[in-house]
Order: C-alpha cells, then sequence, then structure tokens
C-alpha cells in the first residue's frame, strides 16, 4: 500500500477540527481581513508544513482555511498600511486602532487563546500612520506627536488600572516615516531608521527604553524593509532587504550598531543571494519576515489570486499567502545563504469588502 497522505489540516489546514488547546508550542499565527467586522485570527503548526522544492516552477494551488479561526478581532480596515494598527508584544497581539467607537484596543493572548482589553495611548483616537514596537516588556506608541509605553497588566484580582505612560522626549522623527527598526541584543535599545524631507529628521536614531533618551547615530539608514531581527548565532540583524532597487526580495544581514557611538558611520552590511518572492511579481502585494530563533525564519508573502488578475478584477477580493519556513547561514565566502530543510504551505481566502486593508501579511511568531 502506498503511505497514506497528509491530511489538510496536518499541512497547515484542516477538515477536521481538533479541540483548541493551550500551548506553549510556539505557532506561526496570521490575522486575516476575511471578517465584515474585523479580522480573522489563524494558528498554523509550521512542522506540519510540506518539504519545498525552491527550484521548482509549478506551485501547488493554494488551499482555503476549512477550520474556524481560533479568534476573532473587531476593528476597523484602515484605508492603507492596515498592518501599522497590529503589533506583538509579549504573548499579545494588540489591535491598536479598532475604531473611533471602541472604548478600549483588543488584545489576543495567544498563551490563552482569550481576548482582553487595555486603554487607548492617547486622548484622541485617530492617529494615521503610527508607529508600534515591543521592547524590554513595554509596548510603545508613538504618532506625529506624542509618544507612550504601556506598563505590565495588572495581576488577575487586582484593582489597580492597566495604563499607559507619556514618554516626555520628543522623538526626532516622523512616525510615519519610519521605513524600518530593530531591538538591539542588550535588551533594551531600539533602532529606527526613518526617513523625511526634513533633514533633521531623517536618519537612524535609538531609544534606551529604560531612560527614555534618544540618540541619534547619523544621517544613514538601516538597509531594511520593516522590522529585522537580532540572531545570535549570525552576529547580526536580518531582515527583509528596503524594497527599493534591485534588492527587493532579498533578505540582508547588518552588523550591530554600536549603543554608545554618536554620529557613526553605517554598519556594513551583506545581500543575500537568493530572491525569495515568487515569480509573477505582478501578483505581489507585499511580504512581512518572522523569527522563529536559532537562525529560523519564515517569509509570508502576500499575493493576489493568479485568476483574479485581468482587468474585469479592478479591486479582486481573494488574498492568497505563500509561507516558507528556512534557516540562514553564512557560506565559505561569507555570503547569506538559506538552507536546504525549506518548507511551505499555501492557503487562500476571500475578503469581505474591496477597501482598505494591508498589502503586507499580518504574520505573527508566538
Amino acid at each position: 500500500m502506498p503511505p497514506k497522505r497528509k491530511s489538510s489540516e496536518e499541512r497547515g489546514g484542516a477538515a477536521k477540527r481538533p479541540a483548541l488547546q493551550c500551548t506553549n508550542k510556539q505557532h506561526l499565527y496570521l490575522l486575516l481581513d476575511d471578517w465584515e467586522r474585523g479580522y480573522s485570527v489563524r494558528r498554523l503548526d509550521v512542522d506540519a508544513f510540506e518539504p519545498d522544492d525552491a527550484g521548482a516552477d509549478d506551485l501547488p494551488p493554494p488551499e482555503r482555511f476549512t477550520e474556524p479561526p481560533v479568534a476573532r478581532i473587531e476593528a476597523e480596515a484602515a484605508e492603507y498600511e492596515s498592518e501599522r494598527n497590529f503589533v506583538s508584544h509579549g504573548t499579545k497581539i494588540f489591535a491598536m486602532q479598532p475604531g473611533e467607537a471602541s472604548p478600549a484596543i483588543p488584545a489576543f493572548d495567544a498563551s490563552t487563546l482569550a481576548l482582553s482589553l487595555c486603554p487607548w495611548p492617547f486622548s484622541y483616537r485617530q492617529y494615521p500612520l503610527p508607529f508600534f514596537a515591543s521592547a524590554a516588556g513595554k509596548l510603545l506608541a508613538f504618532t506625529e506627536f506624542d509618544a507612550a509605553y504601556l506598563g505590565d497588566q495588572p495581576p488577575c484580582g487586582s484593582k489597580a488600572p492597566w495604563s499607559w505612560t507619556a514618554i516626555k522626549a520628543r522623538s526626532p522623527f516622523y512616525a510615519s516615516q519610519v521605513r524600518c527598526y530593530a531591538l538591539h541584543p542588550d535588551g533594551r535599545t531600539l533602532f529606527v531608521s526613518a526617513e523625511s524631507l526634513r533633514s533633521h529628521r531623517s536618519g537612524t536614531f535609538s531609544l534606551d527604553t529604560e531612560r527614555l533618551e534618544w540618540r541619534r547615530h547619523g544621517d544613514w539608514l538601516l538597509p531594511f524593509s520593516g522590522q529585522a531581527y537580532f540572531d545570535a548565532e549570525l552576529e547580526a540583524w536580518v531582515g527583509l532587504c528596503s524594497e527599493r532597487g534591485d534588492s527587493a526580495g532579498h533578505l540582508c544581514s547588518c552588523d550591530v550598531a554600536p549603543v554608545a557611538a554618536e554620529f557613526t558611520r553605517p554598519p556594513s552590511w551583506k545581500i543575500g543571494k537568493e530572491k525569495l518572492f515568487r515569480k509573477n511579481p505582478q501578483l505581489h502585494l507585499g511580504a512581512k519576515l518572522v523569527y522563529m530563533g536559532r537562525s529560523n525564519f519564515c517569509l509570508v508573502e502576500f499575493l493576489l489570486h493568479k485568476d483574479d488578475d485581468h482587468p474585469s478584477s479592478d479591486q479582486p477580493r481573494r488574498r492568497v499567502l505563500d509561507m516558507t519556513t528556512f534557516g540562514l547561514k553564512y557560506g565559505k565566502e561569507g555570503q547569506l545563504r538559506t538552507t536546504l530543510q525549506r518548507s511551505r504551505a499555501r492557503k487562500m481566502y476571500n475578503r469581505p469588502h474591496d477597501y482598505g486593508g494591508s498589502l503586507k501579511p499580518l504574520a505573527f511568531w508566538l
């Protein structure tokens, strides 16, 4: 008898729904705008992905999610760049702009599969293109005018409020102009690169999240798009290259900038040889790199469905998620290379509306 094929659930989807369990094992969490009132939360086991032939031209068709989501979060879709409104902090995913009518900000806890609420960070509830980051146990929030951090959630039974604290030091950049960011391996220093027409607000800056003080490091920008991650084995920050130029779709490793130095030279970096985005660039919407620890990563690429790529589909509603896991290492000549142990999964869903949304996947490793 031929060996029994894995079920769709074992490959990251499911025909049968097992009982949801709280587990210490980390998973890939996806937030999908497939619900008219907000987002559904999907949990995937990357160990169940299929082996990936990196050189294969024929891709398997994407599968639909057949299980109900593990949770749903009510939140309005922003007109653009909805990915800016979601951030992971600890074991939670926060929907930072659920809508002006919402009394509080919903947060999904991956460790308990529970939803909780936290207060709004500012007196106003509409802040276009904000910047959020998690560092040193603080959830940091930045708008064009204000900054604040969220402290620890009070223990169960406590009467103390869960509250935000204003950061007095004014951000040296505009939140809407943040291009990339990375946490220093010291665990307390957040590096941010921002680009602005005003020269004094362009460059790379660092925030000491304990002293809440900013430092300017120079007019240069880190070479990433979005979040980069420090990997101890590579001794470098790793992220997707800036989407400008021929490096789009490649990975980049960058030496860690020194914390104490001001007006330093830009750190050296290396661009990976392989282009990781799939072919058919006309279908590509965006991508996010997720760090899984120990030089292991998952690239989540956001695509239009190939059958929606025609003139009559003004605002196609089908979205495809192409997910590939891989390891990274330096080759004999010091070049950044992916390892051969790659796996993948392809999923598809329908959006209930044609407006707003994200051009980058909302993916988190928790």
